[in-house]
């Protein structure tokens, strides 16, 4: 016992040293923050205010007065005391938690004793229901039987309406006849009103439904009467519509009227054309409001019986009658007037009867339109009626057009201003656009006639003038006035010249600058140093380009370009025998390339099939019948007669011509001719001593054993003084001429790479001669002492020879340097 107690100290001491250390400033057990101090210590406040005395506590005395009592916890002393409040407590707090079931309870108690009262009400209702549901089921029942009875009454009756109205219905297609006679003959001529248009509707409506019975009785009888009947109708609208349009053409043709003149004609004052106008078209479109309304009905049932279609196009004819004389002789006059107007500017005389004629279309569907909303062919046939007197009026003139420029602007008026997209789309149009095709076919085919007879005349036939030949003085004369213009230019700079002046010097020096080709700045490049017939196989196909469809154009372009290579090459001969071969050929070569340019943008095959006659099967065929002559008049398979007419038949072959390609292949010809020339004026006599020199060297390769005299040194043309000369004359030569051939390289080509392409061949066969001369030497048998002698330059030194007394492009283009 003693020893629990013991125990129980130790253990109550080391609680309370631990409760010590519990809360120790150094190092406590349990530390905690000051919030959770600070809750500790409010716990506290209120554990102790709980067991405290409210009769001491004079600050909370008023709160206690205001309250009720509060129930104080017991003291606890005991454990025991701690678990009879605990379950005190708990009893308490059960109690409270049921207050409110116990509340919720007494409340359904009330709601069950409620609702099973309204159950008892609810099953007192259903009875009355029943009750009433019989009641009603009743009552419906003797409902339906009533109305089913009502139905079959009312179906009867509907059937017999529809009965009714059947056979009416089948009745008024027949009884309706005598009303429509009786309609007819009370309208008299008043026919342009809906009545009439009722009747036609009634007409049609029977006639369709009797054709489809036919198998009533009388029905083919009726038909025919309503077909007479609609015959009658027909046929008096159609008198009305000709006594209207009758009239109204008596009005306008009075032959006490001083205005029968057409509208739109030019030689009238503006105030006769719109009386002219008025005349024409004012009376038939004021009229047209007579007649517009029952037209436009015979329109709309033109589909659906073959006699409306008749007497519209009776109608129409009968218009169509009554304007084509007036208008055919109004337009007539007129154009003859334009033509007497116009009769030397072809161009103005094509265009303004043109759009005469197009607006006079116009005018006519117009008032056409007035009585009529669809076309017709009869329409057609009337415009073109008066669309062929402007073919009649203006093919006269056309064959008598010989000028190129005149046809080629008469296809542009027909083709850009007359056949333009507004026009094509127009249906009224229809026949004036055939007229037109048809003047632009034989404006066309005038221009291929004319464009052949100027390929033989102006270009096959030219005869040049001095003038045209006179090179290279025309290119001199004009590059000197084109240093005076430079020089003058160059001057004006230099001094204070007037406003005036300095325009001139824009405006030529704009205008040499126009006519300059893309080949140089040569003279020959302005357009009027040309050739003539160059400048007008150019011009003529620049106009035919434009006018012609491409196979034409092709074939007039390949000929003309073949007649035009021809005169160059006969111009550049003419030429080279009055002045030198070198101003003929670079002439030829310039104007080639001429030509090559200025059909460059020309976006057409110039390749043109031509056909020949192969005759050498022929002459093969006549030598085999000479030789099989005994067999001429054999029956057998050897027959020689038979052998030539199926053999001795000549071929056709078609070939293609490209001028293109001739072009190039004549620019190349001429190139290697004036290539060939210059050479043999530089080391003609060295090319010349080659040839007998390789003949010498040849005779000696071909002998079997050569012999040791025959050497090119032994013959008199190759002695080393011989040579040598030759070589001085050459080099001579080069010095002398090629500044010449430059000079006129430059004056007709004026090209620098052009000049370059030429003169580079020509100095590397220069260089060839001498190298070939060089080379002979080494082989001909010529000694050492014999080769310095002959001093035969190397090529270096013939190049270099060469470039020297090249010219030096300076400020004039025409020092050289020796």
């Amino acid at each position: 016992m003693i020893r629990q107690e013991t125990e129980s100290d130790i253990k109550e001491s080391k609680v309370q040293e631990n409760l010590a250390k519990w809360q120790s400033t150094t190092d406590p057990l349990a530390p905690l923050s000051e919030e959770q101090m600070d809750l500790v210590y409010e716990m506290g406040d209120l554990v102790s205010s709980m067991y405290t005395n409210p009769e001491e506590n004079t600050e909370h005395a008023t709160e206690v007065e205001t309250l009720e009592k509060p129930e104080y916890p017991p003291v606890i002393h005991k454990m025991q005391d701690y678990i009879q409040w605990m379950i005190a407590a708990e009893k308490d707090i059960k109690q409270e938690n049921l207050k409110q079931y116990q509340i919720y309870s007494e409340q359904l108690k009330k709601h069950q004793c409620n609702s099973q009262q309204l159950f008892d009400h609810t099953n007192s209702a259903l009875e009355y229901l029943i009750q009433l549901k019989n009641q009603y089921e009743n009552v419906t029942e003797k409902t339906n039987h009533l109305h089913l009875l009502s139905e079959l009454l009312m179906a009867n009756q509907r059937t017999l309406k529809e009965k009714k109205q059947s056979l009416n219905s089948k009745l008024k297609h027949f009884t309706n006849f005598t009303k429509c006679q009786e309609s007819i003959e009370r309208m008299g001529n008043r026919l342009n009103n809906e009545e009439c248009i009722k009747v036609l509707d009634e007409i049609d409506e029977s006639i369709s439904y009797l054709n489809d019975h036919l198998h009533y009785k009388e029905s083919r009888i009726y038909k025919m009467k309503y077909e007479s009947l609609l015959n009658n109708i027909l046929n008096k609208i159609y008198d009305y519509v000709n006594t209207i349009l009758v009239e109204t053409m008596k009005q306008v043709v009075d032959p006490d009227s001083k205005t029968h003149i057409l509208p739109q004609t030019p030689s009238v004052t503006e105030s006769l054309v719109d009386s002219a106008f008025s005349l024409y078209y004012g009376k038939f479109q004021s009229v047209s409001i007579k007649i517009r309304f029952i037209l436009n009905s015979l329109e709309e049932r033109e589909d659906h019986n073959e006699q409306y279609k008749n007497i519209l196009s009776d109608c129409q004819k009968t218009y169509l009658t009554q304007r084509l004389p007036i208008m055919s002789i109004a337009v007539s006059k007129a154009l003859a007037e334009l033509k007497e107007k116009h009769r030397v500017d072809h161009s103005k005389l094509f265009r303004s009867c043109s759009l005469f004629t197009m607006k006079i279309c116009q005018d006519e569907a117009m008032c056409y339109n007035y009585f009529f909303t669809k076309p017709s062919t009869q329409l057609n046939d009337y415009l073109g009626t008066l669309c062929q007197h402007l073919y009649d009026t203006l093919r006269p003139n056309l064959i008598m057009i010989n000028h190129i420029e005149v046809l080629s602007e008469l296809c542009g008026i027909l083709k850009s201003e007359l056949l333009h997209e507004k026009v094509l789309d127009n249906d009224q149009l229809l026949k004036f656009i055939q007229v037109i095709q048809q003047l632009l076919q034989d404006v066309e085919e005038r221009l291929v006639f004319r464009s052949n007879v100027f390929f033989q005349h102006d270009l096959l036939g030219y005869k040049p003038s001095p003038g045209d030949l006179a090179y290279p003085e025309k290119l001199e004369q004009m590059e000197n006035i084109a240093l005076e213009l430079r020089d003058r230019r160059s001057d004006s700079r230099n001094s204070v010249v007037s406003l005036e002046s300095q325009e001139v010097a824009h405006i030529n020096a704009a205008q040499m600058a126009h006519f300059r080709s893309y080949t140089g700045n040569s003279p020959a490049d302005l357009h009027g140093m040309w050739y003539p017939t160059v400048k007008r196989t150019l011009v003529c196909l620049s106009r035919l380009y434009f006018c012609l469809d491409r196979n034409t154009f092709q074939g007039l372009a390949q000929e003309a370009l073949v007649h035009c290579i021809s005169t160059v090459k006969t111009a550049a001969d003419l030429i080279a025998s009055r002045k030198t071969p070198v101003d003929g050929q670079l002439f030829q070569i310039k104007h080639l390339l001429i030509i090559r340019e200025q059909i460059a943008p020309f976006q057409v095959d110039f390749t043109a099939k031509e056909t020949s006659l192969d005759f050498s099967t022929v002459q093969k065929a006549a030598l085999e019948l000479y030789s099989h002559r005994s067999n001429i008049f054999t029956f057998n398979s050897n027959n020689a007669l038979l052998e030539f007419l199926l053999e001795g038949t000549p071929k056709v072959k078609e070939y293609l011509v490209d001028s293109r390609k001739e072009i190039d292949k004549q620019l190349k010809h001429s190139c290697e001719e004036f290539i060939s020339h210059a050479t043999r004026i530089l080391v003609g006599n060295i090319l010349q001593w080659i040839e007998k020199a390789e003949h010498i060297l040849r005779i000696i390769r071909a002998e079997s054993s050569p012999s040791q005299e025959l050497t090119v040194s032994s013959q008199n043309f190759g002695r080393p003084r011989t040579v040598a000369s030759i070589i001085q004359e050459a080099q001579k030569n080069m010095k002398s001429r090629i500044p010449e051939i430059q000079r006129s390289m430059q004056l007709y080509l004026s090209n620098r790479e052009t000049e370059f392409i030429l003169f580079r061949p020509i100095k590397n066969n220069a260089i060839n001669a001498f190298l070939q001369l060089d080379q002979i030497l080494l082989t001909g048998g010529y000694s050492s002492e014999d080769q310095l002698l002959i001093a035969c330059p190397s090529p270096e030194q013939v190049n270099i020879l060469i470039c020297s007394v090249s010219l030096v492009g300076g400020q004039d283009g025409q020092k050289a340097v020796v």
